[in-house]
């Protein structure tokens, strides 16, 4: 086993149910009231039966599934969980793969040896550990190659019994190296990878299974789908060289700084975060570079954060004008208990950025300089080689009269 793979099916949904758990088997509708102008964010198998699909409006939600309830999970909480289960998977795998939120791709090439365990055990464990961190109903596959663990923890999470399944549906299970085309044979044409309307058209060819799929000719199959055509074809068959493509990791520097005392008053706050920004930007790590985005926090007595999030105009590399933008969002902050501690996260980071100087300084004294070597000029050419524009007819609606061009200094 070299790779697995990581799902939370129905990711939206999982996690409005473990906030909830009596929303289990009752059709879920997830991005607020039937009221409200916005759209469905995630909905469960039972309103889908009924036609909801995520994108649709909340009101024709209710017109389809009248018995839905509707929850208000902003998007941005889906994706903090998503990003959560990422991370937690990142400490136990060295290359991570998101193909999308609560499903992952990693690689555990010689961790399951390294453990003194089985691949399945290994698995086996791996999905337990995430699953009791973080509350939600994690499956699992591996194999050989990153379709067969994606193609097999997707099929548990449609629902489907694998083989090896005793009947009961399993939350984690390997594909056996070599074996690869066998297992795929009796799996949903679902499990591939590809667009909706793909499914949709293979099944209406009467193609149900990737058995039936693997059984056709390659020429049939990019005839009709073209370069997604051969890629199923490939997959259904076992045939899969694909590598992940881990996500760059943000760079990010943090620091805190400990107050003498417990305190309320802004002035303690800034000046904290005064000696917070520039050991940041001190860093090593950020010379030559500035940055885009600085969360700041306030540590409080009771254990509790108060956090605000600062986004630049442009990018800056100066801590004096960090903590001016920083400022303007701390004035007037009122703290439910005593700060013990203020800290920063400078993300974001780029190369610096630069302005362009004005070409003369500003001054009576730089304008008489300008004015007499633009004369000399006149004179040295003669005839007048600079000019400025005037108005003479801003009403007209012929562009050339409404200005004209008279010399420089006459």
């Amino acid at each position: 086993m070299d790779f697995a793979c990581i799902q939370v099916p129905w990711f939206g949904i999982a996690i409005a149910r473990r906030e909830n758990p009596r929303l289990g088997g009752r059709p879920v509708v997830v991005g607020g009231s039937p009221e409200e102008h916005a759209e469905v964010t995630a909905c469960s198998l039972e309103a889908m039966a009924a036609g909801v699909t995520p994108g649709m409006s909340l009101r024709r939600a209710l017109a389809l599934c009248p018995d839905a309830v509707f929850l208000p999970l902003a998007a941005s909480v889906i994706r903090a969980e998503a990003e959560r289960l990422a991370n937690l998977l990142r400490e136990r795998s060295p290359v991570v793969e998101e193909a999308g939120e609560g499903h992952l791709h990693c690689e555990v090439r010689g961790l399951w040896a390294l453990a003194g365990l089985g691949p399945a055990e290994f698995l086996a464990q791996l999905r337990e550990s995430l699953a009791g961190a973080t509350g939600l109903p994690v499956l699992a596959g591996g194999g050989a190659t990153v379709f067969a663990a994606h193609a097999a923890c997707s099929a548990l999470g449609l629902g489907f019994r694998v083989a090896g399944d005793c009947g009961d549906r399993r939350q984690s299970i390997v594909v056996v190296p070599g074996r690869e085309r066998e297992f795929l044979a009796r799996l949903p044409v679902e499990v591939l990878p590809v667009e909706a309307a793909m499914h949709q058209r293979l099944r209406l060819f009467g193609i149900d299974r990737l058995g039936q799929l693997a059984g056709l000719p390659l020429s049939a199959m990019q005839a009709q789908f073209g370069p997604a055509g051969r890629r199923a074809w490939e997959l259904a068959n076992g045939r899969d060289t694909s590598r992940l493509a881990p996500a760059p990791s943000e760079f990010r520097v943090t620091e805190e700084v400990e107050l003498p005392a417990p305190a309320v008053s802004q002035a303690s706050l800034l000046a904290g975060s005064e000696t917070a920004l520039g050991r940041a930007f001190a860093r090593d790590e950020l010379q030559g570079r500035a940055v885009r985005i600085v969360s700041w926090w306030a540590g409080l007595e009771d254990g509790t954060r108060v956090g605000r999030r600062l986004a630049f105009r442009e990018p800056t590399a100066d801590p004096r004008h960090a903590l001016f933008v920083l400022r303007g969002k701390v004035e007037g902050l009122r703290l439910p208990a005593p700060a013990t501690s203020v800290g920063v996260e400078l993300r974001g980071a780029c190369s610096e950025y630069a302005h362009q100087q004005l070409l003369w300084s500003t001054g009576r004294g730089r304008q008489r300089e300008l004015d007499e070597a633009i004369a000399q000029l006149h004179a040295r050419a003669g005839e007048a080689q600079v000019f400025r524009i005037v108005e003479v007819e801003p009403w007209s609606r012929i562009p050339e009269r409404q200005v004209a061009l008279v010399a420089y200094g006459s």
